[in-house]
């Protein structure tokens, strides 16, 4: 049985060394959810999925997972995808930009679904996912 502190997936070593002692879980992923990013798991298939990530996703299946990095501007965050007829037909996530200071930005939700288009809280964004009444 191989050990849970062993070496990075494929996915993970682009940041690991920024995220010392963060255990190579298999939905872990170096990857920034940034708008552009997101927009890429539309209508993807499981296998064009894993290759983005560069990870198998949680419990070795493509639907949720984590991007994780520690450099200005990286987008952290989850997201669950959820599939029909072999394609991606939604997408929702939540992500914290991080900050030159440190710390998380403020929480960013985006959502996309086959039938319904996109919500984003990004900058610049028309739809808002959560916006006020």
């Amino acid at each position: 049985m191989q050990d849970a502190r062993a070496t990075p997936l494929k996915g993970q070593r682009a940041c690991w060394q920024s995220n010392v002692g963060e255990d190579p879980r298999p939905e872990i992923s170096c990857q920034s959810l940034s708008p552009d990013f997101l927009r890429k798991l539309e209508h993807a298939t499981p296998a064009q999925v894993v290759k983005l990530f560069g990870v198998p996703g949680k419990d070795g299946k493509p639907t949720y997972f984590e991007g994780v990095g520690k450099v200005p501007g990286f987008h952290n965050g989850y997201v669950d995808l959820v599939y029909g007829q072999g394609r991606v037909t939604k997408v929702n996530a939540v992500t914290t930009e991080f900050q030159n200071n440190g710390m998380a930005g403020p929480e960013m939700d985006f959502g996309w679904e086959a039938a319904k288009g996109e919500c984003s809280d990004f900058p610049g964004s028309t739809r808002r996912c959560n916006a006020v009444q």
